[in-house]
């Protein structure tokens, strides 16, 4: 197996010890962890599991280091990060910490994923409290009770004004 990590429609973003991925079809941001950050990354269709392991780590490439890239694989697909069909299931976690020993287990994928607002959904997105928030953010002004919803907007200073 060569795994494709997907391509179009994406941006990333490099930070330390991190890559965040935004799906710009899906509106969905990922943030992946070291290992799963290098799976994505070198997942072209060239390399296989066992190669990735090697990348990823010399010393713990064999089994253990292959069960972490295939959970990488697994938790990557499910973010609908990788390309081509579906990737085989993973050991859990309980199993590959068994493989890899406690020592390695720094080497466990890890991709967290949030849903991420259209423009116009955050364009229409009113709030109740302009505290700390940036001029001309919609909000609810005080007489909104008997106002339709968002008839105001904060002016920056911690204050919802109507217009």
């Amino acid at each position: 197996m060569k795994p494709v990590a997907r391509r179009a429609g994406l941006l990333t973003r490099e930070l330390p010890d991190e890559l965040l991925v935004y799906d710009r079809e899906e509106h969905r941001a990922h943030c992946l962890n070291r290992t799963a950050a290098t799976v994505f990354r070198r997942a072209d269709g060239t390399r296989t599991v066992a190669d990735l392991a090697r990348l990823l780590d010399p010393d713990a490439a064999g089994p253990a280091g292959e069960a972490a890239v295939q959970m990488a694989l697994e938790r990557l697909d499910e973010a609908g990060l990788l390309a081509g069909g579906p990737v085989r299931p993973a050991l859990s976690r309980r199993d590959v910490v068994r493989r890899v020993g406690l020592g390695a287990a720094l080497l466990l994928p890890a991709v967290a994923s949030v849903v991420a607002p259209t423009p116009a959904e955050a364009a229409a997105t009113c709030i109740q409290s302009c505290t700390g928030q940036l001029f001309g953010t919609p909000c609810n002004g005080p007489s909104s009770t008997t106002a339709p919803p968002c008839d105001s907007i904060c002016d920056g200073a911690g204050t919802c004004i109507g217009y």
